[in-house]
């Protein structure tokens, strides 16, 4: 066993290693760090109202009890959420803070069992939600193509709720009784998760080229132009764009006139009309083109089972800028999990595609392949399972401020000790400042 999986890892690093090469020749012009035209600096301030549901387990075990509950919790309600992405040549950091307040209900299953009593029953719960994360992503590179790794994150929810249990209860010597329990209930859960590591490659945001070579050919219809002529106009949407504050009222106007004296006399492009819906759309998060190869140790804890978990992961990253309207995108990690009851490995592979119509849209879909194998001891291990997430999302800036986000996915899976099956889907809709 021990043999299989130090096998596995090798072949994932030599088969990554070789690929991050071949992709690294085969980026060209578009990933010189140098060009501002890979600059991403963004803060924004989103306010808006948000839906979802999936399937939630908990465990909590001790050396006398057992108690595990399964649910399909749906919620809504108020979400504040500020955004920063800074990506520069030398370094790409990221700042999520969540905070989401609402009304959830949860129906499922629930189970405690001691050496002196088993209870089993179907629950349902309905109460208030509160929930704050924070993320926070930063790769510092100390040359072109290498760099360190550290990611956090934390978060802490508070649910308060009225639970209705209704099942049956068997005592010592095997008598059933009917169960009933209502009440008020409170659960208060904690995580923390980091990694650490090394890697080498870059992902750059192509976000400002994209808007760029759209006008370009939205605007000038049958002329063709050089990577070099839409990376000019793509740096001077990266300048006017760093000079925004999320607190000042915009200045389309203003904006748009720089745009149109810089293709006049620094292109000697007639002078475009361009829309002032198209100028102020485009605000899509970081859209990226090249490849990456990262590994490290990792931790996470919970308050709840599996409480204190840690390991080491191997992943690789590539995303290709194929045009104005396609991106396709390669996820592979490979992490080995050691934990007090057993350990596991999982392999999780995401291959997906995003469609850009326009600069308000984006589609996406994909397939995620997670194969996973409980570990007890090296010569002691389950089967391998099989798991897959096929998957959409849907992306729209209804006007300047006004965004919707949906996500749908449906996890397919061989047993549940990787994940609960089902459904999973997420819709926001909000106001943003940036």
């Amino acid at each position: 066993m021990k043999k299989l999986i130090t096998v596995s890892f090798f072949l994932l690093f030599t088969f990554c290693g070789s690929f991050y090469g071949v992709a690294s020749s085969s980026d060209g012009n578009q990933n010189k760090d140098t060009s501002k035209v890979y600059f991403f600096i963004k803060k924004e301030l989103n306010t808006g109202v948000y839906f979802s549901g999936s399937n939630e387990r908990e465990e909590i075990r001790t050396d006398e009890s057992k108690q595990n509950e399964e649910l399909f919790t749906g919620s809504a309600g108020f979400q504040f959420e500020n955004r920063i992405w800074n990506y520069l040549s030398y370094k790409q950091e990221f700042i999520d803070l969540t905070l989401d307040v609402g009304p959830f209900f949860g129906i499922g299953s629930w189970s405690d069992s001691t050496s002196l009593q088993m209870v089993d029953g179907d629950q349902t719960t309905i109460g208030l939600r509160s929930k704050l994360a924070v993320d926070y992503s930063s790769r510092f590179y100390y040359d072109d193509r290498n760099y360190t790794l550290v990611k956090v994150n934390a978060w802490v929810r508070d649910d308060l709720f009225h639970q209705s249990i209704d099942g049956s209860t068997r005592d010592s010597s095997e008598t059933w009784s009917d169960f009933d329990e209502k009440g008020l209930d409170n659960k208060f859960r904690y995580g923390f998760s980091a990694n650490a590591g090394w890697g080498m490659g870059k992902l750059n945001p192509m976000n400002h080229y994209m808007a760029a070579d759209y006008l370009l050919n939205k605007y000038y219809k049958g002329r063709l132009f050089s990577d070099e002529e839409i990376e000019r106009l793509a740096n001077k949407i990266t300048e006017l764009k760093l000079q925004r504050d999320p607190s000042v009222e915009r200045n389309y106007d203003t904006e748009l006139s720089e745009i149109a004296d810089f293709l006049r006399t620094s292109m000697f492009l007639a002078n475009p009309e361009i829309s002032q819906t198209d100028w102020e759309l485009g605000e899509f998060m970081p859209r990226l083109n090249g490849s990456r190869l990262e590994l490290g140790p990792f931790f996470n804890y919970y308050n709840r089972e599996p409480d204190f978990y840690y390991g080491g992961f191997v992943q690789y990253d590539k995303a290709k800028y194929v045009n104005t309207n396609w991106n396709s995108n390669l996820s592979i990690n490979l992490s080995y999990n050691h934990y007090k009851h057993h350990d596991w490995a999982t392999l999780e592979s995401n291959i997906g595609w995003t469609y850009y119509p326009n600069l308000k849209s984006q589609f996406g879909f994909g397939l995620k392949y997670i194969p996973g194998l409980v570990i007890y001891d090296w010569d002691d291990f389950d089967p391998v399972k099989h798991n897959f997430i096929p998957y959409i999302e849907y992306y729209r800036q209804v006007n300047s401020k006004t965004r919707v986000n949906f996500s749908f996915a449906w996890k397919i899976g061989d047993g549940e000790e990787f994940m609960m099956t089902g459904p999973e889907f997420s819709l926001a809709i909000y106001k943003s400042r940036y």
